[in-house]
């Protein structure tokens, strides 16, 4: 039923709105500017997750949602903004374990449904959505995990945020040095859309890791290189972004004592290094690494000297890192069994959403 009230909403005339200073006086772009800040996601205040999991952190405290009340004013409206939040919002994926993501979006229906609606529309084979989030574990990206979302059909992301955090690393738990394999480079750069033209790796450990997060974001400005399926390069910007924030100790009834710099707390550190086409960065005054340019340019890619290690790094040793404690929901705060949803309409993920609106830590994965 929603699919045919969509399509007989688009196939009908609209009204053409001649008292309306919306379409009459305003330009199309200036309208499409409103809508588009109008239709923006953003953090749902009812669906807080709780602190004490692995997942919360500064830019991730809740669902993210949308009000699509716009799109119910009017058939004018509708035709030009019914994709739009699908478009504009932050499409967010773990590839992870189960308690390594919020419980509402480990399994979150798959954007081809909504991307070939939107490519059949618009008659375009690829669907350009503003940005893609990952976060993922070690295990997940060397197993081809993050070639095969990737691969999705129609999907064109401008932007790719792939976020490594504390817990992410191989043998976090252990304290082992950082390290990051290459062996899935070449076949993520083998599937990168044309309209990919800024890949950003959110580099995450703890605050006492600082130099080790340092020389890994080093060893992959020197040495790494993404060349897309177009055969356009992105290479990685010298300059990086640097940022802290303070966070639980616990998390999946256990309180990491051994990481601690205050009751209860953990600091963390995160270095962000983004990949660019040479010609974008030049033109921001930036540089390139010459020996990823030489590389990319012979077409050499050698997975042993692509690897980011730190060779005779050495670890905490603890005896007992962690405390167990009595198991907390792991979960939404403040949210009832029975909560009721509002049908003005807040959407905490638009794969999910109608066309129309409707009316009514254990150990790691090895």
């Amino acid at each position: 039923m929603h699919q045919l009230l969509h399509e007989s909403l688009l196939c009908q005339t609209d009204d053409p709105q001649e008292h309306s200073p919306l379409f009459q006086i305003l330009p199309g772009e200036i309208r499409d500017s409103i809508f588009s800040y109008v239709l923006t996601d953003h953090p749902d205040p009812e669906n807080q997750f709780s602190d004490k999991t692995c997942y919360t952190r500064p830019s991730w405290k809740a669902d993210q949602s949308t009000d699509t009340r716009l799109l119910r004013t009017c058939r004018a409206i509708y035709r030009e903004t019914w994709f739009k939040p699908f478009l504009l919002r932050e499409h967010t994926r773990w590839l992870s374990s189960p308690d390594r993501a919020p419980p509402s979006r480990h399994r979150p229906p798959p954007m081809s449904r909504m991307l070939k609606r939107i490519a059949d529309q618009q008659g375009t084979s690829n669907v350009e959505i503003e940005r893609l989030r990952i976060f993922a574990q070690m295990y997940k990206l060397e197993d081809g995990e993050l070639k095969r979302l990737l691969s999705s059909s129609y999907l064109a992301p401008r932007i790719v945020t792939l976020t490594i955090r504390h817990t992410d690393w191989w043998f976090w738990e252990d304290d082992e040095p950082l390290r990051f394999e290459a062996n899935w480079i070449r076949g993520v750069a083998s599937v990168l859309s044309s309209s990919t033209n800024q890949f950003c790796f959110e580099l995450e450990s703890l605050k006492r890791k600082k130099d080790q997060v340092d020389k890994i974001a080093a060893q992959m400005i020197k040495k790494w290189y993404f060349k897309r399926k177009d055969g356009v390069v992105l290479y990685a910007d010298a300059t990086t972004q640097e940022s802290q924030w303070n966070g639980s100790s616990t998390w999946n009834n256990q309180r990491w004592v051994r990481d601690e710099t205050e009751d209860g707390r953990l600091d963390y550190y995160i270095v962000t290094v983004t990949f660019h086409p040479k010609i974008d960065i030049e033109r921001k005054g930036g540089s390139v690494s010459e020996i990823a340019f030489n590389a990319a340019q012979a077409g050499s890619f050698d997975e042993e000297e692509m690897k980011l290690h730190l060779p005779g790094q050495s670890r905490m040793e603890v005896v007992r890192p962690y405390q167990v404690i009595p198991r907390v929901w792991d979960g939404r705060r403040n949210m009832p069994r029975n909560r009721r949803i509002n049908p003005a309409s807040r959407f905490s993920d638009l794969d999910d959403v109608p066309i129309i609106p409707p009316q009514g830590v254990r150990r790691n994965d090895r």
